[in-house]
């Protein structure tokens, strides 16, 4: 099965080939993607890992394909680096945000893009590569990359699994392969017993298969200093006295609700300030003037930085957040969230980052990739599901009328991630076993 994968895996790529290199004539970047992806890597990354050759350090592969992932994954990273000394790390991506955002995080030099599932790329990569040890966050990988990883010699484990990634659908079309390809991995922490009963039924050896918990709960209540929290805020120009509503991770089609829900609640509430974050941040032009069509006073997060004199001051209803990886942070400001990929058809994003900062959370009925978690912080009562743009203004005026609520809410998220936490040191543990 894994012949006939790879057979249609070439089919696309030589079908798509001529697309990309002509779009790459418009668009540089497309021709330096696509050769990353064949395993031709900058200058600085290659020196990186002739550095650690010479050092003699073991090399760790965190497959970490969204900003999700890459996001969780960085605590994980900081531990690794202490309890593992003698070892050196590099994050793989899946997309251009992803990229920007392990850039940021860990420095350019450590970040490569995913590289094509074919077998001659793959084989190229893992022959010049050679990790030790290669995490895999949440099952964001193909077949052949980790069949050559595994012939090199490199021991696998699976973070934070679930049954439920959108990467499976792909598997199905080749019956057989998602059980010889786990099989493959040495150890797999899923998030719960339920997941760990899935992927025993698949045919993956219970030896294998561990619960290892949800590390997107890992980390606890985050209580901000006070002042880095009035600085965060000084820095955004928002008065003390602000409500903050923050729409986070949004996609065509949310943002104009969210802005006629933000310009009919501003009536009510004169001091309600929108910060909103649009998933890819290349969209910040349009969804700038999509909140012109509305009416709306609005400044970009970089022209604020800038301290431009026309736009830098004060005085604006809605902020548009045009960089990378301030987001999760921006959720403490706020009095209340909400995150997008769920009032359309996207299958949601991270509900869990407001919820540790203690915020009350608010999502729409397409969060099939967060079922779970929704789940959970709906039972929990720190969740809020709305239906349509008129239960999300009824649901937020609440929120912002009832300052009780959102005390309470703020104990249970602190209740609720007590009672989860463990699964950093769980996966911590699974790691130094396999180094042993």
């Amino acid at each position: 099965m894994l012949t006939l994968y790879s057979f249609v895996v070439l089919v696309l790529f030589l079908c798509l080939l001529p697309f990309a290199l002509l779009v790459s004539f418009v668009k540089p970047n497309i021709f330096r993607e696509l050769m990353e992806r064949l395993g031709f890597y900058p200058k600085a990354f290659t020196e990186y890992l002739q550095a650690l050759k010479r050092q003699k350090k073991a090399i760790i592969w965190v497959n970490a394909a969204s900003v999700g992932e890459i996001t969780m994954v960085q605590p994980l990273i900081k531990e690794l680096d202490a309890r593992l000394p003698n070892s050196g790390y590099l994050v793989v991506v899946n997309s251009r945000s992803g990229e920007q955002m392990a850039n940021k995080l860990f420095g350019a030099e450590k970040v490569i893009l995913q590289p094509l599932d074919l077998p001659g790329v793959t084989r190229m990569v893992a022959r010049k590569i050679r990790p030790q040890l290669t995490i895999a966050a949440e099952f964001e990988m193909w077949p052949n990359i980790i069949r050559e990883l595994s012939k090199v010699g490199s021991k696998m484990v699976l973070l934070n699994g679930a049954m439920d990634n959108k990467i499976l659908q792909y598997y199905r079309f080749f019956p057989g392969l998602l059980t010889s390809t786990l099989n493959r991995l040495e150890l797999l922490g899923m998030k719960n017993e339920a997941e760990k009963k899935m992927v025993q039924a698949l045919g993956v050896m219970p030896k294998k298969v561990r619960v290892t918990g949800d590390l997107k709960y890992d980390g606890g209540l985050k209580n901000l200093p006070e002042a880095e929290r009035k600085a965060l805020s000084g820095s955004l120009q928002l008065p003390d006295d602000a409500f903050v509503f923050v729409a986070g991770s949004t996609h065509p089609g949310e943002e104009e609700i969210i802005f006629q829900v933000y310009r009919e609640l501003k009536a009510e509430f004169p001091k309600l300030v929108l910060i909103i974050a649009p998933r890819h941040i290349e969209r910040s032009g349009e969804v700038k003037q999509s909140a012109v069509r509305f009416n709306l006073k609005t400044i970009e997060r970089t022209r604020i930085t800038e301290k431009a004199p026309s736009e830098g001051t004060n005085g604006y209803e809605v902020l548009i957040l045009d960089t990378i990886g301030e987001l999760a942070d921006l959720y403490s400001v706020s009095t209340l969230a909400f995150v997008g990929g769920s009032l359309v058809k996207k299958g949601g994003h991270n509900l869990l980052e407001p919820v540790l900062f203690g915020k009350p959370v608010l999502f729409g009925p397409y969060i099939q990739d967060f079922q779970r978690i929704a789940e959970t912080l709906l039972r929990n009562n720190i969740g809020i599901m709305v239906q349509d743009r008129e239960d999300l203004k009824q649901k937020t005026r609440l929120l912002l009328r009832d300052e009780a609520r959102r005390r309470a809410i703020s104990a249970q998220a602190q209740e609720l991630l007590e009672k989860e936490k463990g699964a950093l040191t769980r996966s911590l543990n699974m790691i130094e076993e396999l180094m042993k």
